[in-house]
């Protein structure tokens, strides 16, 4: 098969993943506290290009026969603050995340402070399990009358402390593997420590950072890609089966 194949193959390639992950982006555009993914692209190897004429060879430059994904990394920054007056809604201003319970496993981290009270009155994140607070436990709100503190200190209607939240900072990000719906996981082994420098802001949801507008013009970009290069894949097919053609012909 002519190296050309490759080359245009790698692109489909390439530029279809880009568009799955900025589907992803788009899909999640109103989850809380989701983080946009970008792509990152690089080349396989490098090739001296030179033009052979009668008595000479010239070189002329460099080029790469394939296209790869590098990685795919995530940005971190804050995404809008929207208020919801809600009690139970909680959200982080500066960095960390929130630590679930989960099933037993690794805990859960997200920004996405959207939690409710289970039957017996803990704080839950629907979907997932209890919240932890900074001393392992779930934490028992048993009813609304609550109120959060920026450090993470919890009241009850008394003015009586139940918990404080954790909002924990991994030492290093490639050690959380991502999941749905904006959560983490922290791999086995890995440890995380303490969040500074963050405020708890109670009654407001962080909404997650994607740019809708940004997204969309990107979609549009890499949509265009990857019709170019189904539109190559198809003029050189057609330039092979001619030349085959003509060979056969002679």
């Amino acid at each position: 098969m002519h190296s050309g194949f490759y080359a245009i193959a790698s692109g489909l390639l390439a530029q279809q993943r880009n568009l799955d992950v900025i589907g992803n982006n788009l899909v999640n555009a109103d989850t809380p506290g989701f983080r946009t993914e970008r792509m990152v692209f690089t080349t396989f190897q490098h090739e001296l290009m030179i033009r052979k004429e009668a008595y000479s060879r010239t070189f002329i430059g460099s080029a790469s026969p394939i296209t790869l994904v590098d990685d795919v990394v995530t940005l971190q920054h804050s995404g809008i603050y929207q208020d919801t007056g809600f009690p139970f809604d909680v959200a982080i201003d500066g960095p960390g995340f929130f630590v679930v319970q989960g099933n037993g496993e690794q805990p859960f981290l997200t920004r996405g402070g959207q939690f409710n009270m289970d039957v017996e009155g803990y704080l839950i994140l629907p979907g997932f399990g209890r919240v932890l607070g900074q001393d392992g436990n779930p934490i028992q709100v048993k009813n609304a009358e609550f109120t959060v503190l920026p450090d993470g200190t919890i009241n009850n209607e008394a003015g009586r402390r139940i918990g404080i939240l954790a909002v924990v900072s991994p030492p290093y990000v490639e050690q959380m593997t991502r999941l749905s719906n904006g959560m983490y996981q922290m791999q086995e082994g890995a440890v995380f420590g303490a969040s500074e420098g963050y405020r708890l802001v109670q009654g407001v949801v962080e909404k997650s950072n994607v740019d809708y507008n940004r997204e969309m013009t990107t979609f549009i970009e890499t949509q265009r890609a990857f019709q170019s290069c189904s539109s190559a894949l198809q003029m050189y097919d057609s330039l092979n089966r001619r030349a085959a053609s003509t060979i056969a012909a002679v």
